[in-house]
């Protein structure tokens, strides 16, 4: 039986797959949480762990979302006690967004399951490949923003 040729994957149907599954394994994992949270939460968390105090307009332009995506996203973050909603330090007219300590422990839990996700992902790769991968990767990223 001869067998027909298999035409490899595009990068880019691959970069998805990849995406995917791990933003799949992710929310199986954060389920565990019992807090009704996905990756956009989790996202959202990361971003607030390193730009908050901030308003919901740097946070959606942080994101790559629209404001009432955002807004969502902070409503939920604000009911289970992980940021808070301030009047702005220089703007009267704007809030801020403070992310709170129960905000931080939750990241910081969120953060682990992150990373242990992707060394799930990566387990059947050798130290050097997984080097190897970043590298390439971080190239073609870096290709794309060069002029």
């Amino acid at each position: 039986m001869i067998c027909p040729e298999t035409t490899p994957p595009s990068l880019g149907l691959l970069l998805r797959q990849v995406r995917d599954g791990l933003m799949r394994q992710l929310d199986i994992s954060m389920a565990e949480e019992n807090l009704d949270i996905g990756f956009t939460h989790y996202l959202g968390l990361k971003v607030l762990s390193f730009r908050a105090p901030c308003t919901a307009n740097e946070l959606a332009q942080a994101l790559d979302q629209v404001p009432s995506a955002v807004t969502r996203l902070l409503d939920k973050l604000e009911a289970l006690g992980c940021v808070r909603r301030e009047p702005h330090a220089q703007d009267r007219r704007a809030l801020q967004i403070v992310l709170t300590d129960e905000g931080r422990a939750l990241w910081a839990r969120l953060k682990l399951r992150g990373e242990a996700t992707i060394n799930d992902a990566m387990r059947d790769l050798s130290a050097d490949e997984r080097a190897q991968l970043l590298s390439l990767l971080t190239r073609v990223r870096d290709s794309l923003t060069t002029p």
